[in-house]
């Protein structure tokens, strides 16, 4: 899973600009090319998460 990350922070998925990395709040991608996609149209970069799950 990737995030869109940017500044200081991450993006939401209402949009906006977010500290938390919780992945139930961020907007996640599956595939690396859509995600990089999309953070080539806003500007930023993207990261690679792991989900809660894989966590636990």
């Amino acid at each position: 899973m990737y995030a869109v990350k940017v500044l200081h922070g991450y993006i939401a998925k209402d949009g906006h600009r977010t500290r938390d990395k919780s992945p139930e709040k961020l907007m996640v991608f599956t595939d690396r090319k859509q995600s990089e996609q999309f953070a080539r149209r806003i500007g930023g970069r993207i990261k690679r998460i792991e989900s809660a799950e894989k966590r636990c």
